[in-house]
């Protein structure tokens, strides 16, 4: 029930704050002439089409200081202003826009009808009746929309029923109970368009019968007070990110890297709002010729109202089956995800332009037998094509920024530039996230660009258009390119593969909650009688045998606050399980057994902010990376006493780009002379030091060639010193020598045996087999190594 009343809070709040903003910005808006209005609309515009991650990005950064004074970091009653604000701040302009729009009703008859009333009278009497009603519905559908938000009460660590549908369904599995938890969330967005189907949506004028100096002599005090108050909260709520984007020196101290590391997510942005772009755009056209369906209208509404994630779960046991191959790998249903979910905003102005339309010329086309699509293009288009383009670029950037409905379904190897983004934020990285919103809002433009070159070479309605299939041709290929795996179909258990080191691939499990399958494995590690273990999404820690099959389970006790992220193997031959959101070590044994536990939260010496990945060396020390507020790896002597806990030794690190210096410490490993290798990953490089912290050397950059690294989040080393590095961002396996020489490259984007989407972790066995957690492809596979080695050092050690 925390998660209900959670939701309610952030709700209720978010739609009080929307209310008192659009109030503000309506009063402020009737005094202004004609420039003051239209920049007050398009800094409403520009609100509505900014990225939801960069208005949280700002607000996590300059919150995380409190946040750590306080000891809020995990306290939602603690966040649940910041979470309300920061979507108060992204949904303010739709009880404003429908405010503004309204006012327009008032004429100059009713104004001069009662002159005396002035200030607070002016407003309560005059203006207040007309427009009480779309402040209310603004800051309903505000509400109802902030309620349904699933990635920003997620990244400030709040749980509300969107989050819980995350968790259980990421858990179990189980498309019905999200359903059930999501109910609420639907009938809200069912009252909403009930009441709003009531309402006649108008667009606000710049213009009206009554003179803004009239306005703002009536109003006097109260238009002050309002000018104030809309002023403030646009800059706070617009102008501080955008400044906070602009100004910040790691922006475009990391904008390189971060570009270089992103051409596969910028290719899957592109492609896949290209493809939903074009069949919305088909859609709108079709809808609008053959009819309105207003009942049909308002269930999209209904759908873009409604949580993503609800939309997209049911098709995850569907794409999951063998069969459904071939439409899992071209991105069909997240194409038409999004375009269904938007459709409802270019329809609904293309109705709104049809009905303003002339409709004389459309009448005399249809009397002289044309059809209704010629009658549609010839008459109506010309007058309504600038309104139908403003909604497609609105719609196209709500599919440009969209998260929550296509996480769960991306085709294996396809990222997007926002999902990347999403993943980012979770660690509180807002260099990477700032760079990529540059780039991201880069995309944003392209339509405009694109429109304006068009527009001088080609016009629609003179003539037949040239481009209109090479367009189409267009976006297809894009979908394509975008979703599809470059790999084939294979699904054989154990298939040959052209490899230096390794014959063939043996692919270990699949995608579901039962025993021996996954969700989303992301750390590894093999035992001394190489037993793997595999952690994955839903708190579960799954043993297999060497031969792959399963032997047992056991559940981490506690997974709300997030699950485990880092394994390794103590010098007892113990399984280690590092919990990053309880700051905490676990050991257990081979029956999942808990042997030891160790670990409280702080920032000083010994202490743990998010762990994330743990090794031991040959002395039985212990080093741990962590992120966010602090970059370091702190290295833990082995206890005084038998069955302690390890005691703190030192620590190095700190945020940065220098060498020494991290930038979200992920995976470690331990070298043939105890070397201490870091997959320093937000600065796509390997960094390599002494068991004392002491700096010897680093190799990679961001980029896709060989030796280049986009986001390696794990490592392993060999006792030969060769280097098995896991790139989450190209989806390979770069093999490396002792010396930093790439050996060969293992893998490529794609779903068919010996190709990854997104891995998280690597593990080495006995034999130098390597196991990789394919978190995307929801498996692991094990690369049979060509010549086995009897000596080769596994599990946490390397």
């Amino acid at each position: 029930m925390n998660a209900f009343w959670n939701t309610m809070a952030v709700a209720t709040g978010a739609g009080l704050m929307t209310a008192l903003v659009g109030v503000g910005v309506l009063v402020a808006w009737m005094g202004l002439g004609r420039w003051g209005r239209r920049g007050l609309l398009g800094v409403a515009l520009v609100t509505m089409a900014m990225p939801p991650f960069l208005v949280a990005n700002c607000w996590l950064e300059w919150s995380a200081g409190w946040r750590l004074k306080w000891g809020a970091e995990h306290s939602a009653t603690a966040m649940l202003p910041w979470t309300a604000f920061v979507l108060a701040s992204l949904t303010w302009p739709i009880p404003a826009l429908l405010a503004m729009g309204e006012s327009g009703r008032l004429g100059r008859a009713v104004f001069d009808a009662v002159p005396g009333l002035r200030g607070a009278d002016a407003f309560r009497y005059l203006l207040w009746p007309m427009v009480r009603g779309p402040i209310a519905l603004g800051a309903s559908i505000a509400a109802v929309l902030s309620a349904a938000n699933f990635s920003i009460p997620t990244l400030f660590q709040v749980r509300v029923l969107p989050e819980s549908m995350w968790v259980r369904f990421n858990t179990e599995l189980d498309v019905l109970a999200a359903w059930v938890a999501g109910m609420p969330l639907v009938l809200a967005g069912v009252g909403i368009v009930w009441a709003g189907r009531r309402h006649r949506m108008r667009w606000p004028a710049t213009t009206g019968e009554v003179t803004p100096g009239a306005w703002r002599g009536r109003l006097g005090w109260v238009w002050l007070v309002g000018m104030v108050w809309a002023v403030a909260w646009v800059g706070v709520g617009c102008v501080l990110p955008l400044l906070d984007l602009v100004v910040a020196p790691r922006t475009w101290r990391e904008l390189g890297s971060a570009f270089s590391a992103a051409h596969g997510a910028l290719g899957g942005s592109l492609g896949l709002t290209a493809a939903a772009a074009l069949v919305m755009g088909w859609a709108t056209i079709g809808l609008s010729v053959w009819g309105r369906m207003a009942w049909v209208r308002w269930g999209a509404w209904l759908l873009f109202l409604m949580p993503g994630l609800l939309l997209s779960t049911p098709w995850v046991p569907v794409l999951s089956r063998p069969e459904w191959r071939g439409v899992s790998d071209a991105a069909v249903i997240p194409v038409l995800l999004m375009a269904l979910r938007y459709l409802a905003i270019p329809w609904t102005v293309a109705v709104l332009a049809w009905e303003a339309a002339d409709r004389a010329s459309w009448e005399a086309l249809r009397g002289a037998g044309a059809s209704r699509w010629q009658a549609w293009r010839w008459a109506v288009w010309p007058q309504s094509r600038l309104a139908i383009g403003m909604a497609m670029y609105a719609a196209w950037l709500l599919m440009l920024w969209e998260v929550e409905s296509v996480i769960l379904i991306l085709p294996p190897g396809v990222e997007t530039l926002p999902v990347r983004i999403f993943n980012l934020l979770h660690y509180g990285h807002s260099g990477q996230v700032n760079a990529l919103c540059v780039v991201l809002l880069g995309v944003a433009l392209l339509p405009l660009v694109l429109g304006g070159m068009w527009a001088g070479r080609f016009r629609f309605g003179k003539g037949r258009n040239p481009g209109a299939g090479g367009m189409s041709l267009v976006c297809v290929l894009g979908l394509f390119s975008a979703g599809c795996s470059d790999a084939g179909k294979g699904g054989a258990v154990r298939v040959p593969i052209e490899s230096v080191g390794f014959s063939h691939v043996e692919v270990i499990g699949s995608r579901g909650v039962a025993p021996g399958q996954f969700n989303k494995p992301r750390s590894l590690v093999c035992d001394r009688d190489d037993h793997l273990y595999v952690a994955d999404v839903t708190g579960r820690i799954q043993k297999f045998g060497p031969d792959g099959r399963f032997e047992r389970q056991w559940q981490m006790e506690q997974t709300d606050l997030g699950k485990p992220k880092g394994m390794g193997l103590d010098p007892e031959g113990r399984v280690i399980v590092v919990e990053p959101h309880y700051m905490r070590v676990n050991h257990f044994d081979g029956e999942g057994v808990l042997k030891l536990r160790w670990g409280v939260k702080g920032t000083r010496p010994g202490a743990f902010i998010l762990p994330r990945s743990v090794a031991v060396n040959s002395r039985g020390e212990y080093f741990l990376s962590e992120y966010t507020v602090v970059d370091r790896v702190q290295r833990f002597d082995p206890a005084a006493a038998a069955g302690g806990a390890p005691v703190w030794g030192t620590a190095w690190g700190e945020p940065g780009e220098a060498p020494g210096q991290f930038n979200r410490a992920e995976g470690l490993a331990i070298g043939p002379s105890d070397e201490v290798y870091v997959a320093d990953s937000c600065n796509h490089r390997i960094q390599v030091f002494d068991r004392t912290g002491k700096y010897l050397r680093a190799h990679g950059r961001a980029g896709s060639n060989p030796g280049d690294f986009s986001y390696p989040y794990d490592i392993r080393v060999d006792q030969d010193g060769n280097q098995f590095v896991c790139e989450f961002g190209n989806s390979r396996i770069t093999v490396l020598d002792a010396r930093d020489r790439v050996v060969e490259v293992l893998g490529s984007p794609g779903s068919a045996p010996g190709h990854f989407a997104n891995p998280w972790a690597v593990a080495l066995d006995s034999r130098g087999n390597l196991y990789v957690a394919d978190s995307q492809n929801h498996r692991v596979q094990k690369f049979i190594r060509r010549t086995p080695r009897s000596n080769a050092r596994a599990g946490g050690r390397s």
